[in-house]
């Protein structure tokens, strides 16, 4: 099982630069970047590759439909000829109320077009590679003819081939069309931090599959996990930010299928008002619970978490995550970026 961290909690390019250095010196797999108002994910990422060519840098998740695919995938070629190793593109839809209310965009048919984008992105990067012109035309996007830049020459300026172009798509989803559609068209899944390894195993593996099956895929898939996660010498309070974040998420109208698997889903309503309408986060911990909160998060002192995590997951899926957890204060997600970073977990 591979280990990586998602930087989120990290505030600023540079400092989730130095952060990346880190963890690819203590043998993580992956560092991951946030995509958020005022946090550009792209800009993120080419900071922690910079400053950490050897770990595999991706997007945890960049937003589908705020840029142009052709943008994106310029991007994602640019930054990955930065890397000694391969970057890894995780797209996300967003919720209709997160596009629509943060971003002005309405997005009325998102997995139609999200397929319309990693098309479009994929194609792209395979005219770039041999040289042949691009263009598209579906209901979403039009372009016509784009001479892109060789990958060479992006790799290197003698035009040397100095790696293989492989940049693994990876699909966040978190309701069950997702989930099948991630299996059927993307190279891994970015497991949402509300997903617990029996969630995975119960509900998102056979999805996956049924995806697979769908597209008669072969290829390897790789299945990761965002393991929300707080290291805290009292397991209380751990468990206490833990639910901070978790009943966060929860409060979005289409994960209520979550709260229902977990039992908990006639405490919706509640949980919503303690989040978006009262921002009592302590309250909305609290209407989590601690059992679900055990059942989703790991949580405790250093030694105890980094044990659970390869307890947990092992077996359930290929590369775990580790998501730092907690809402009002930053400091607490640093404080568990750093000590899982520095357990030595990924050795």
């Amino acid at each position: 099982m591979k280990y990586g961290i998602t930087l989120a909690g990290i505030p600023g390019a540079e400092l989730k630069g130095e952060y990346a250095k880190k963890a690819q010196d203590e043998g993580f797999n992956s560092a991951w970047s946030d995509d958020n108002p005022g946090s550009d994910g792209s800009i993120h990422m080419t900071s922690m590759v910079k400053s950490a060519p050897d770990i595999r840098v991706g997007s945890g998740i960049l937003r589908a439909f705020l840029r142009n695919p052709v943008t994106i995938a310029s991007a994602f070629m640019t930054m990955n000829a930065m890397s000694n190793t391969n970057t890894i593109l995780g797209f996300g839809t967003g919720t209709k109320r997160q596009n629509l209310y943060q971003y002005g965009i309405e997005i009325n048919k998102p997995i139609s077009q999200l397929r319309s984008v990693i098309g479009i992105v994929r194609n792209f990067w395979d005219c770039a590679h041999d040289g042949s012109l691009f263009s598209w035309d579906d209901e979403f996007y039009k372009i016509k003819g784009i001479k892109a830049v060789k990958a060479q020459h992006i790799q290197n300026p003698n035009n040397k081939q100095t790696k293989e172009f492989n940049i693994p798509i990876w699909v966040a989803a978190v309701n069950e069309k997702m989930q099948q559609f991630a299996g059927e068209v993307a190279d891994g899944l970015c497991g949402h931090p509300v997903f617990g390894a029996d969630y995975i195993r119960d509900v998102v593996q056979p999805n996956i599959d049924i995806g697979r099956k769908n597209g008669d895929i072969n290829t390897p898939f790789e299945l990761a996990s965002w393991a929300t996660t707080v290291v805290h010498k009292d397991k209380d309070e751990a468990r206490r930010l833990a639910g901070q974040t978790i009943a966060n998420y929860l409060s979005t109208k289409s994960y209520q299928g979550i709260l229902q698997y977990y039992g908990i889903g006639d405490r919706y309503e509640d949980i919503r008002q303690a989040c978006l309408v009262d921002r009592d986060m302590d309250r909305a911990s609290a209407l989590i619970g601690t059992e679900v909160i055990d059942r989703i998060a790991i949580t405790g002192p250093i030694d105890e978490v980094a044990e659970e995590l390869k307890k947990r997951y092992e077996g359930i899926v290929d590369h775990v995550v580790v998501a730092s957890a907690g809402i009002t204060d930053f400091n607490d997600r640093i404080e568990t970026i750093d000590s899982i970073i520095s357990c030595k977990i990924a050795r």
